[in-house]
C-alpha cells in the first residue's frame, strides 16, 4: 500500500461481497439506511478488512439515527448506555492484544452509539495495530462529520495519508488542521515538509526536467 492513489479494495471483490457492497450504496444513495446497514454488514462479515464497507455502514447508521423522529429519539440515548459495555470490553482486549476481538466489540458499541468519536478513533487504533491502514483512514475520515472542529484528528488524517504516499490528501487534511485551528505548529511544518517531498519527488520521476 506504498501509492496513494491506489487505496481502494473495490478490485477483484469476490461476488458475493461485491454485490453486498453495490446494493448497500444503492441503499444509501436512496436513503433507505435500515436495509443499507444489512447489506453493509453482509459485506463485512464476509471480507473484515473490507475499508469502504466498514465507513459506508458507519455513514448509514449514523444518518439513520440523525433522521429518528423525535419521539424515537429517546432510545438513542438508553443505546448510547447500551454501548458502553461493548467499548469497555473492546478496550480491554485491544490492551491484551486480542485486535479483531476487539474490533467486533467496538463495531457493536458502534452500531449502537454511531455518533461517539471516542469508539471510532478505538477502532482505528485496533485497524493500525494490525497494519489496517487505508481501514483505519476510512473509519476516521467520520470523524469531522460528527465534529467539524476535531483537529487533532484531521492532523493524524494528514499524517496516515502521508505514510501511504498520498501527499495531496495529506496537505488537504493540514489545511483543514489549520482552518480549525489556526496557527497549529505542527500542522503548518507538515504542509512545508510535504512541498518539499512532493518537489523532491517529482525531480526523482522526471529527471530530464533539470536538463
Amino acid at each position: 500500500m506504498s501509492n496513494g492513489a491506489n487505496l481502494t479494495q473495490n478490485d477483484n471483490l469476490p461476488k458475493e461481497v461485491r454485490d453486498y457492497y453495490d446494493k448497500g450504496i444503492a441503499a444509501v444513495k436512496r436513503e433507505n439506511y435500515g436495509y443499507a446497514v444489512e447489506l453493509l454488514s453482509a459485506a463485512l462479515a464476509l471480507k473484515q478488512d473490507f475499508a469502504e464497507a466498514r465507513y459506508f455502514l458507519w455513514f448509514a447508521l449514523w444518518e439513520r439515527q440523525k433522521k429518528l423522529p423525535d419521539p424515537l429519539k429517546i432510545r438513542a440515548v438508553f443505546a448510547r448506555i447500551a454501548a458502553l459495555f461493548p467499548t469497555l470490553k473492546g478496550l480491554s482486549l485491544q490492551k491484551r492484544g486480542k485486535t479483531w476481538e476487539a474490533i467486533y466489540q467496538l463495531e457493536k458499541a458502534m452500531k449502537l452509539d454511531p455518533g461517539n468519536t471516542k469508539t471510532l478513533n478505538a477502532i482505528a487504533g485496533c485497524l493500525l495495530i494490525e497494519g489496517q491502514t487505508f481501514n483505519a483512514i476510512k473509519i476516521l475520515e467520520g470523524i469531522p462529520l460528527i465534529d467539524k472542529k476535531s483537529y487533532k484528528t484531521l492532523a493524524k488524517l494528514g499524517q496516515l495519508y502521508k505514510s501511504v504516499d498520498n501527499y495531496d490528501k495529506a496537505r488537504a487534511y493540514y489545511e483543514a488542521t489549520l482552518r480549525v485551528n489556526p496557527g497549529d505548529i505542527e500542522a503548518e511544518r507538515a504542509i512545508k515538509d510535504l512541498d518539499a517531498l512532493k518537489t523532491l519527488k517529482g525531480s526523482f520521476t522526471n529527471p530530464q526536467q533539470n536538463k
